[in-house]
């Protein structure tokens, strides 16, 4: 019992860690390119294309969850585009018909990442004997993990479903209903702590490398600038 409710704690956490230091990461890099070229859309442009694997999971994850809820989608764009002198990112355009649907699928870019974390842990495919394939699954991680967070515009909806949220325990709580069977149900805690488990390794090595990331390029960016 304790593990089922340790488990989501850590894992969201780790979660809530790694959207700061993927921040900040981004930052770093650009910071660091700003050093050697001046021109601010170049660098950008460079920064996009670099997390690029990380945003075509980022935009085909909200397209699939429109798809799978019955939310017509206009357009879908994956690759960045340049226009007057600022660059475009992926986008996907989809008919919106009511909060809860729009929240799931400005969320559906965190459940993608997972999904691909789950897939790779799995199959067994990262890490590999392979040096360069392992170096080039590692750098694919590192652009999802980067790149899985939701935008602001993405979640806002969010704001809307959180009397949803607590009308339904208000239910749960008031008509006095008992949910004890989900958590006596050994099979499905099972599954539950496997994902958990399963995930955490990349959460831990997307943070692992983020650290580096920061830690290396603030400190060449100090030497350069004495």
């Amino acid at each position: 019992m304790d593990n089922i409710v340790l488990q989501p704690v850590f894992f969201i956490i780790l979660l809530l860690i790694l959207f700061f230091l993927s921040c900040q990461t981004t930052n770093e890099i650009f910071y660091f390119l700003r050093m050697f070229i001046k021109n601010d859309s170049t660098v950008f442009g460079l920064v996009t294309f670099f997390f690029l694997p990380g945003t075509i999971l980022h935009e085909f994850s909200h397209f699939f969850m429109a798809i799978i809820l019955f939310l017509p989608v206009h357009k879908i764009q994956i690759l960045p585009e340049f226009e007057k002198n600022y660059i475009k990112l992926g986008k996907v355009l989809y008919e919106k018909k009511d909060v809860i649907r729009g929240v799931i699928v400005g969320i559906a870019p965190l459940l993608g990442a997972m999904l691909f974390f789950w897939f790779l842990s799995i199959f067994h495919l990262f890490p590999q004997q392979n040096i360069w394939l392992s170096i080039l699954l590692g750098y694919v991680v590192f652009s999802v993990s980067t790149s899985m967070f939701s935008s602001k515009q993405d979640l806002i909806d969010l704001v809307y479903i959180i009397p949803f949220i607590a009308l339904f325990w208000a239910i749960i709580y008031l008509f006095n209903i008992n949910l004890s069977f989900i958590i006596q149900n050994r099979t499905f805690i099972r599954n539950i702590q496997e994902f958990f488990y399963n995930v955490r390794f990349y959460l831990v090595f997307s943070l692992i490398i983020h650290g580096i990331v920061i830690i290396v390029l603030k400190s060449l960016r100090t030497l350069i600038n004495r």
